[in-house]
């Protein structure tokens, strides 16, 4: 599995918001975290269709969480912004199988198995975790 550099930013954004008591704009973000504006902007929307972030306007606008860091998981996260969780196509669809065999595979059985550690481990990590390490 390879994250998409969106990802990364996400995770980078939210870890940020986690650690402000006040709203942060999409200058600060870019400024500080060393991306894009562009990039700023396209990743809080992904976020923001997750309902992990919230905007708000004004002269003092900006983003910040809407769930407390210890409520946010990762996979949650990393899900706003992947186009698959997956780590290998055959675990997208049976159809995806090459040798017609997914159900007798045993590779397959053995990428079904790493998915389940994988996205259990994500799924209890939170952004109070990462905060913490």
């Amino acid at each position: 599995m390879h994250l998409t550099m969106s990802t990364d930013y996400a995770i980078r954004i939210i870890v940020y918001l986690s650690d402000r008591k006040y709203l942060a704009s999409s200058r600060e973000l870019s400024k500080n975290l060393n991306i894009p504006q562009s990039y700023v902007f396209k990743v809080l929307r992904a976020l923001q269709k997750a309902g992990l972030v919230k905007s708000c306007s004004g002269v003092d606008g900006g983003f910040e969480l809407l769930k407390r860091p210890e409520h946010i998981m990762l996979f949650d996260v990393m899900e706003a912004t992947e186009t698959t969780m997956k780590i290998n196509r055959c675990l997208e669809d049976d159809n995806h199988c090459n040798r017609q065999a997914a159900a007798l595979c045993r590779i397959r059985c053995f990428y079904v198995d790493l998915q389940e550690l994988i996205d259990t481990k994500l799924k209890k990590t939170t952004i109070r975790d990462l905060l913490l390490t």
